[in-house]
């Protein structure tokens, strides 16, 4: 006898052994006992699902010689005539390649000629949704009105695509996608009756690599079936084409590094051991579609049991902004690297997108907090001494002996109040450390970013360290040097510098990279805005005590 692949072989032959569609089935039964057939039937749902099966059994059923109450025999003619595809009875259409207004005038005509012996006619008529508009339309009517003892049964994966005037005129039936339980159930029953030793984990991942269809995992297990011995998951993992969950694993770590270096040769390893660049990616992709459940709702992740402790501790540590923040990056370029030339780069760029996007984001975040902060305690700093008018003064009738001394207590009282409650918490920090003990021991600063990274010291020797304000460090670069600037400022080697300055000096400090002539024009504009403040204190004073009591000394 020919070889029969299994998802034909272990196609069921019975409604009670169709998988995962229990809904479906009771229906069904029920129309039969009740003798309650519809003359027109839309099956809908994803591929490998039962639909076919479903119909078939439906028309074995409407013309058993001996029914076992509902469910077909299987043994009488017609059965097995239905089984082999020989039926008179039984008609089963592919709407893609017979499409068009012709076929179905021809189907019209042929289903005026009645049945044999009573029996019920049947059309299945497959991926109905491929009929042209005018095939519809004269499918119509038939539909509506057909012959007695005719059953249309349409089945169809994209249900969308069906004409409203068609689906108002069908009895709908929405086949499901099977459970990983159900679909590993099943499974395990064929390699029991083969004899085959399996590892169980490997079915679970063919259950979920079939995404719900029984047909695509018995597809799976048949070619697994062909190697010798056991078949665990790398077997499984080397007959789809796929790096497999461990690989994706082991990826997120290298990314979650940022680590540019390691993460390439990661992803070249892969390569050089034949897999896709683009597989990966898609992988990759799939394995961070379960951490992010995983950190969503700390359900249990839908991957290979040995790898499911692994993806919760990595999810819990990683967090789900980053995740998200990966999947972006990684969903985007994934478009684009179906169509590129070289696959090879567009996932190394790919990669390296997914960290320096990363990195920028966490730096971002990093610099505005920094800068909010530095704008608060400017602020306190920058409190104006005489906010605060002593009520006591009131009279300008003073001595004018008294006038200038009065003013000067005043003045000075003010001060000395608003630093010492304000003032010492904003420069608490910075007592310890000044620009000055900075610029000493700035060669010892550039000799340990050397060490660390030698591209990063040679751009960092055209800068100079010139202000300490709170946690900001400002770096100044002399004309021409804008290139050794902006590379000073790119994520990965400010990072170094800043690593740098926290391991000699204690404290974490925040660089700000600027060129000389700005510098110059900063210092200029705080310059004229101490003078108005000083310009304000001075006219407050002559509102208060009289411009001809007041006399301003440098």
């Amino acid at each position: 006898m020919a070889y029969l692949a299994l998802y034909r072989e272990w196609r069921p032959k019975l409604f009670r052994d169709i998988v995962g569609q229990e809904h479906i089935s009771k229906t069904l039964l029920n129309a039969l006992k009740q003798d309650k057939i519809a003359h027109a039937y839309l099956f809908s749902g994803p591929r490998g699902t039962g639909k076919t099966t479903a119909a078939k059994i439906l028309a074995k059923a409407l013309n058993c010689e001996q029914r076992d109450g509902q469910e077909p025999c299987n043994k009488c003619s017609s059965c097995i005539s239905i089984d082999q595809g020989l039926a008179m009875e039984v008609f089963e259409i592919d709407a893609a390649s017979n499409r068009g207004i012709n076929e179905i005038r021809d189907l019209r005509e042929n289903i005026k000629l009645s049945s044999i012996q009573g029996k019920h006619k049947v059309y299945i008529i497959d991926e109905v949704h491929m009929l042209t508009t005018e095939a519809f339309n004269a499918l119509l009517k038939t539909l509506e009105e057909p012959p007695p003892k005719v059953v249309f049964i349409l089945a169809t994966t994209e249900v969308q695509k069906i004409p409203l005037t068609i689906l108002s005129r069908v009895q709908r039936f929405e086949f499901h996608r099977i459970s990983i339980e159900g679909i590993q159930k099943r499974l395990t029953e064929v390699c029991t009756f083969l004899k085959r030793e399996v590892n169980p984990n490997a079915l679970v991942v063919i259950a979920q690599k079939s995404e719900g269809g029984l047909r695509d995992a018995l597809s799976i297990l048949d070619q697994c079936l062909l190697q010798e011995g056991s078949i665990g998951v790398e077997e499984v993992y080397l007959v789809l084409g796929m790096v497999g969950e461990t690989y994706s694993s082991k990826l997120v770590d290298e990314l979650a590094s940022d680590d540019y270096a390691k993460c390439i040769n990661f992803l070249s390893d892969g390569i050089q051991q034949g897999r896709d660049p683009r597989q990966i990616i898609r992988e990759l992709l799939d394995y961070l579609r379960q951490m992010l459940l995983t950190a969503a709702t700390g359900e249990t992740p839908m991957v290979a049991p040995h790898i499911q402790e692994r993806l919760i501790k990595q999810s819990k540590q990683i967090g789900i902004s980053r995740i998200l923040k990966w999947i972006s990056i990684l969903l985007q370029g994934e478009g684009q690297l179906k169509y590129a030339s070289n696959a090879r780069l567009a996932a190394e760029l790919l990669l390296v997108q997914t960290i320096y996007g990363t990195q920028h984001q966490q730096l971002n975040g990093q610099e505005e907090v920094l800068q909010r902060l530095s704008a608060l305690e400017q602020q306190i700093q920058g409190v104006s001494p005489l906010n605060k008018v002593p009520r006591e003064v009131k009279s300008p009738k003073i001595p004018n002996t008294g006038v200038l001394n009065t003013l000067n207590n005043v003045v000075k009282t003010e001060v000395v109040e608003n630093t010492s409650s304000l003032g010492e918490q904003a420069s608490d920090s910075n007592s310890k450390l000044t620009i000055k003990s900075i610029q000493d021991r700035w060669n010892d600063v550039m000799e340990q970013v050397k060490k660390r990274k030698k591209s990063t010291q040679a751009f960092l020797m055209e800068g100079r360290p010139v202000q300490l304000k709170g946690n900001n460090l400002v770096i100044i670069f002399r004309e021409g040097c804008s290139f050794h600037k902006d590379k000073v400022n790119q994520a990965e080697n400010r990072k170094t510098v800043e690593e740098v300055l926290n391991l000699m000096f204690g404290t974490t400090l925040t660089l700000q990279n600027i060129m000389e002539n700005e510098f110059k024009t900063i210092d200029d504009q705080d310059n004229q805005e101490l003078k108005n403040q000083e310009q304000i204190l001075i006219d407050k004073a002559k509102d208060l005590f009289g411009s001809d009591l007041i006399e301003v000394r440098e």
